[in-house]
């Protein structure tokens, strides 16, 4: 539903642009499209891949925390560099618990596990126990006397995770293990609660295969939840070449979900950000560019909420608009819309200019739409126009292969999706940093209450 009414919503943009701001309207005549070609000439999708390949294939899932989202970092880094930038790598603190299941009779057997937030955590070397089967763990009687030192074997479902947990915890377990009561695997919370000892979840396919082979013998577990304790940020900054009137932020997380290699979300993304760092670097503009591969994205944004909120005041006064790409390449067919999220769903200097360039290119892919559960969010929320780049279907859905182990680039890459992505995209955001840039014209939408908005994020001078 709020993807159609955003689909007549970025209609009524498309009309207002034409027929009622005539100094707009006359940008879009085909001899003032020369400017787009500078920066779409030089997209390619080709020079992206490889970047796409390097951080799914060679590295493959980048959790946040882990030494492969540190690696992932240190790749984008002297990406960065190989074009002259000046890089910072921004470090924050993050709670991030990573766990792996093996059961030792099942030992080829790939676990997708999921830990609680809230969860206990283990060492290096995690917890190895006999599991025992709890029933649903909804009360102290389902768990045998037998359990204290042990894994507890427990079904979703009758009470809360949080419950399950303590009395798991209260009858002496080593540890939880839970499976669904549906098919699939759940995102488990324990809410206030904090578990002594580590929680994780699996499909209810997996607890029936596991179920099955303790019909036949004892079963004993491993479980590693290891706690990853700090992320990073990587900034690229193109200076302006004389007086600076702004600054603009482009954005794409480089992290992943476990098990996920992450080819479309978001290697696609991070590697056009770095197509855009290599393409920008050689025009002149008077807009400070900032390029931040952003970390930490899949646990709560927490890298960008992080460099947002060390932002001074002056720099947010200063801002401009935070263009942020996510999923910008799947092969799936159904998703050929790409929308333009806004965390309220109302237009902005970005959608704006997304738009327009969609009517230079003659190109009606793009939709309006609203969505905040991407790095774009928090500019967004503090006064900032933003937008999230996302290819989606007529409904607003993603692809089948959204944080699963198939989000590769043979099952979910399109190089003529990363293309029309690039271009649409690039052409906007050359709009807005290209030296006679209208920003005055729009500069209204920006302001308004920002400072309200600067003062609930406790930001000070």
């Amino acid at each position: 539903m709020v993807k159609k009414s955003c689909r007549i919503l970025s209609m009524i943009l498309v009309f207002m642009m034409v027929f009622s701001m005539s100094s707009f309207a006359a940008v879009n005549t085909n001899a003032s499209t020369a400017f787009d070609q500078k920066v779409l000439a030089r997209i390619d999708s080709r020079k992206a891949l490889e970047h796409i390949k390097y951080l799914s294939e060679t590295i493959g899932p980048r959790v946040a925390g882990t030494a492969e989202e540190r690696q992932a970092a240190n790749y984008i880094s002297k990406q960065f560099e190989k074009l002259g930038y000046d890089v910072e790598v921004q470090t924050f603190k993050i709670n991030n618990v990573v766990s792996e299941l093996t059961v030792d009779i099942l030992k080829d057997k790939l676990f997708m596990v999921n830990t609680a937030t809230g969860s206990g955590y283990t060492d290096l070397d995690g917890i190895t126990g006999k599991l025992v089967d709890c029933g649903l763990g909804a009360a102290a009687t389902d768990f045998p006397a037998d359990v204290k030192g042990k894994i507890a074997f427990v079904q979703r479902g009758s009470v809360s995770f949080a419950i399950k947990a303590q009395n798991a915890v209260e009858a002496g377990a080593i540890g939880v293990l839970m499976y669904n009561n549906a098919s699939g695997n759940v995102n488990p919370t324990l809410g206030e609660y904090k578990s002594t000892i580590p929680y994780i979840s699996i499909s209810l396919e997996d607890g029936q295969v596991i179920l099955q082979a303790m019909k036949n013998s004892d079963v004993t577990v491993t479980i590693k939840a290891e706690l990853m304790t700090e992320s990073q940020n990587v900034i690229a900054t193109r200076k302006p070449l004389k007086a600076n009137t702004g600054i603009v932020y482009i954005t794409a997380h480089y992290d992943s979900v476990p098990h996920a290699p992450g080819a479309n979300d978001n290697a696609s993304g991070t590697a056009m950000l770095i197509e855009f760092a290599r393409i920008l670097k050689s025009y002149p503009t008077d807009k400070e560019i900032r390029f931040i591969a952003c970390g930490a994205e899949e646990i709560g944004l927490d890298g960008s909420y992080y460099y947002v909120e060390h932002l001074s005041k002056n720099e947010l006064d200063n801002s401009i608009a935070n263009f942020n790409m996510d999923m910008i390449a799947t092969s799936h067919g159904p998703c050929n819309i790409l929308y333009a999220d806004t965390t309220n769903g109302q237009p902005n200097l970005v959608t704006e200019s997304a738009v327009a360039s969609g009517m230079r290119l003659g190109n009606n892919i793009l939709e309006v739409g609203k969505g905040s559960s991407s790095d774009h969010r928090y500019f967004g929320e503090i006064g900032i126009p933003a937008a999230c780049f996302i290819w989606g279907d007529e409904d607003g859905n993603l692809e089948p292969w959204y944080h699963k182990p198939e989000d590769t680039i043979k099952i979910n890459i399109s190089l003529d999706r990363l293309q029309q992505a690039g271009e649409m995209i690039g052409a906007a955001l050359y709009d807005v940093i290209r030296t006679d840039t209208r920003n005055l014209e729009k500069s209204a939408i920006r302001r308004d209450g920002i400072e309200e908005k600067i003062n609930s994020f406790g930001i000070s001078e």
